[in-house]
């Protein structure tokens, strides 16, 4: 063993005592070990050394049970207690990686490459259906020993007509099996970590942020793709003897050169011949084959290369099995729950038609394709009204402080609890927005607006709503598309698009006496007024969305409404009447158990009570509100709380805070949020005090049209170049757009430059 270069251990020192009376690696060991002996406990310090030294105790015990203890810490974590030592479990190491097939044969060739190469990621490319997940599988079980903290695995969907996986979602999925929660960084939990990763069906857009970045990690993909920059095998059809071995490991006996030939020596396509032929006669098997355009299954068109081979499978399923098959075919998402798969899915699976996978089944995706073709009109029509059922349910449950925009179905599936209609919603969402772009229309849009508006999915809702108003929605129906868009136009910082949204579909709900919709667009309408400044436009709104319900409503827009006339009065200068009006929104909040009203009210409560410098009181609205928002799964508002409680955090001295919350709502943000993006970017710019940054701040907000964010980068800026005439800009600026509070602020902050 070797210290390293210029290391000189003293006579008499723990380290020296350590070394002296044997190895330090047994040492250790014999430490973890008397630690792991009593879990979650700690051991007296007197008896750990006993343990570690049982034939002779160093000189100094306690000296260098503390020099061994800190060795260990760079593996385990150990915690010091007034009496002894205390090892904190980890908990067990995850293998995600689905079963290694038992009849893999071959790849030879490519297994003894990938021994060779000495690299941490490795990419193993080919056409569809020519095994690379097979092959995936396989090599990353037989690594497992080598990554003793664990297995991760995702299938990225990166070739599917349903919507692939995102970043997100799988650096959720490796975060939770890594016993993490949603604060945690991925590339953090790996460190000190041996953990083999395997990213399934990528894309070369998605694998860089999945992948690991410390030593002892590694990483395998899949993907039809070249990708160059890792080290690559390239996978292609089995060779004759392997195909040979493979039929033979499926029980087919006799002459199948023949079949080989016809299946191209595809690995898909000889399985699931190989699948067909249980109880038939080879000969006849072949004919048949020949006799569907078996020139089909040649490589060169992989889109319809195993078109034969699924007629013939499809042909020999029970007449239900056939139907389900086909139902399944109408289902446009990666993945189809148990309750839509029927009784015969078993037949499927054995088949090899289907993958199950837990409770829920898939398609491969060519035999997704064939299967969708084969779909027929009344499956479409019967997947849409099972989910919609599903989700008009799960939406009532949510009490989610939105207004339904258009009457739910009739025949709604109720759902027990809140907590049951969000984990439903998150489990079915892929499938639901591919549902929403296959059939567009607005009944299933308004089901899912306010699931998708709480968990911050703007992207997908914008996109969905657009196709339903193009699919040729008219009346409240397309007012009601208006309203899901104006929002998320006003988020995106397309104003002028968002007003002329909000100005139609009021005019339409007007029309139809539907009044609690009216105020929804109203409402939002003085939202964006007051994002870009117009505070007199945005009052008038707010004040017309308000005596739509009166003074003594109760319903959950009367009470966002008093929100946001609490932040208008703020701008205008009036403080202890916006202070007024937040309070009652979240008292009326609280009344109704509505948890997305009380937690944004909350968070706007704190920036009133900042504004006052009441930052005891401040603190205390925003935390409650991060707490509410982290706990019910409402991003946009703990990403909102966390940039303005970061900018209380920087009045009060404490920097390295603020710039964690605003660095973590930036990556809450995404591409999804214009608006919280900009204002993240703005609390950076002043932790950092960097001129470069509030430029660009300031460049984005003026193209945006946040006239707010502006004079705030602008006064920031001045702030930090003690620039009087920039203060004085920004003083015009808020003072034209009417923003009072702001102006009068930074003519006191000014007020000594020159």
């Amino acid at each position: 063993m070797t210290r390293g270069p210029g290391v000189t251990i003293a006579p008499g020192s723990p380290a020296r005592e350590i070394s002296t009376i044997g190895f330090v690696a047994d040492r250790l060991e014999a430490l973890r070990d008397a630690l792991a002996a009593r879990p979650g406990d700690a051991v007296p310090f007197d008896a750990l050394a006993a343990e570690v030294w049982p034939d002779e105790l160093p000189m100094h015990p306690r000296a260098a049970l503390r020099t061994l203890v800190s060795r260990l810490r760079a593996t385990e974590q150990v915690i010091t207690e007034p009496t002894g030592y205390r090892l904190v479990p980890r908990p067990p190491a995850p293998c995600q990686l689905p079963a290694d097939l038992p009849d893999f044969v071959g790849r030879r060739e490519e297994i003894a490459r990938l021994e060779l190469i000495d690299a941490p990621v490795v990419a193993i490319t080919g056409l569809p259906g020519v095994g690379k997940t097979v092959l995936a599988i396989r090599e990353a079980h037989r690594l497992r020993e080598r990554f003793p903290d664990g297995q991760l695995y995702v299938n990225l969907r990166g070739f599917s007509t349903g919507p692939p996986m995102t970043v997100q979602q799988a650096l959720a999925r490796f975060v939770k099996a890594l016993g993490g929660g949603p604060e945690d960084d991925y590339r953090e939990l790996l460190r000190n970590r041996r953990v083999l990763v395997v990213l399934d069906n990528a894309t070369a857009d998605v694998i860089e942020p999945l992948l690991p970045a410390t030593p002892g990690c590694a990483a395998v993909i899949t993907s039809r793709q070249d990708l160059p920059q890792f080290a690559q095998v390239k996978l292609g059809v089995l060779t004759e003897q392997e195909a040979h071995e493979l039929l033979k490991g499926m029980r087919i006996d006799g002459d199948t050169s023949e079949l080989i030939s016809l299946c191209a020596r595809l690995p898909l396509a000889l399985r699931i011949a190989g699948a067909n032929l249980a109880g038939r006669h080879l000969p006849d098997y072949v004919e048949e084959l020949r006799e569907h355009r078996l020139r089909a299954l040649e490589i060169e068109d992989d889109d319809t290369a195993v078109q034969a081979a699924f007629d013939l499978s499809y042909r020999k399923l029970s007449p239900r099995a056939r139907r389900t098959f086909d139902f399944l075919g109408a289902v446009p998402g990666p993945d189809i729950p148990a309750g839509l798969a029927g009784d015969a899915i078993g037949e499927l699976v054995s088949a090899n038609l289907v993958q199950q996978n837990g409770d829920r089944h898939q398609l491969h995706d060519l035999l997704r394709l064939y299967a969708h073709e084969r779909a027929t009109a009344a499956d479409r029509q019967a997947v849409f009204e099972w989910y919609l059922a599903r989700v008009d349910g799960a939406d009532a449950e949510l009490n989610a402080g939105y207004t339904r925009l258009l009457p739910p179905s009739a025949g709604r599936i109720p759902f027990p609890d809140r907590e049951a209609a969000m984990t439903w919603f998150e489990t079915e969402r892929l499938n639901l927005v591919a549902l929403a772009q296959d059939r567009p229309g607005a009944a299933l849009v308004a089901g899912m607006r306010a699931y998708l508006l709480l968990s911050g999915y703007y992207g997908e809702l914008r996109t969905i709503a657009g196709a339903a108003l193009a699919g040729g929605e008219t009346g409240q129906r397309a007012a009601a598309m208006r309203v899901c868009l104006a929002y998320l136009d006003w988020r995106f910082g397309e104003h002028r698009t968002a007003i002329a949204h909000c100005e139609r579909a009021i005019a339409e709900f007007e029309a139809a006496g539907r009044q609690a919709e009216q105020a929804t667009a109203l409402n939002i309408l003085a939202g964006i007024y007051h994002d870009i400044g117009e505070l007199g436009l945005a009052r008038e709104h707010l004040s017309a969305a308000l005596d739509l319900y009166g003074p003594n409503g109760m319903h959950a827009q009367l009470i966002g409404g008093l929100g946001n006339l609490g932040l208008v009065e703020l701008e205008l200068g009036r403080l202890d009447s916006g202070e007024e009006a937040l309070r009652r929104s979240v008292r009326l909040a609280r009344e109704i158990d509505d948890v997305q009203h009380t937690s944004n009210g909350l968070n706007n409560l704190g920036v009133v009570l900042a504004a006052q410098h009441k930052h005891t009181e401040a603190e205390e609205a925003f935390r409650e509100a991060l707490e509410l928002s982290q706990k019910h799964g409402m991003r946009p508002v703990e990403m909102s709380a966390r940039v303005e409680y970061a900018e209380l955090l920087i009045a009060t001295d404490r920097r390295d805070e603020a710039r964690e919350h605003a660095a973590r709502a930036l990556e809450l943000a995404g591409a999804d949020d214009l608006f919280i993006e900009i204002d993240a970017g703005l609390v950076l710019a002043e932790v950092n005090r960097s001129v470069a940054e509030y430029d660009e701040v300031l460049r984005r907000a003026v193209d945006a049209e946040f006239r707010i964010i502006e004079v705030r980068a602008l006064a920031g800026k001045a702030a930090l170049l003690k620039d009087k005439a920039l203060y004085d800009k920004a003083i015009e600026r808020a003072e034209s757009a009417g923003l009072r509070y702001r102006a009068n602020l930074f003519r006191e902050l000014s007020s000594g430059m020159s």
